[in-house]
């Protein structure tokens, strides 16, 4: 776990990694009305920085945008 209880991969202090759109293989979890991507493990929860990991892919991580979007959604 990175500080402040979210998860990072640690690829992503790497600069030479670049952003690339993949699609997310939603599945649902038996028990929940929840989904879960079988590529990447994205919860599929009703929250801003999720839906911007849908529409970003599963590469999201990567984007250049996304510690700016974990800062907001901690606000």
């Amino acid at each position: 776990m990175a500080k402040g209880g979210y998860w990072i991969p640690a690829e992503i202090e790497d600069e030479t990694i670049t952003y690339s759109y993949e699609r997310h293989g939603p599945i649902k979890l038996k028990g929940t009305s929840y989904l879960y991507c079988k590529f990447c493990g994205l919860l599929y929860l009703k929250n801003s920085i999720t839906r911007w990991c849908i529409r970003m892919g599963c590469n999201n991580a990567y984007h250049r945008d996304y510690k700016r979007m974990l800062n907001k959604a901690r606000k």
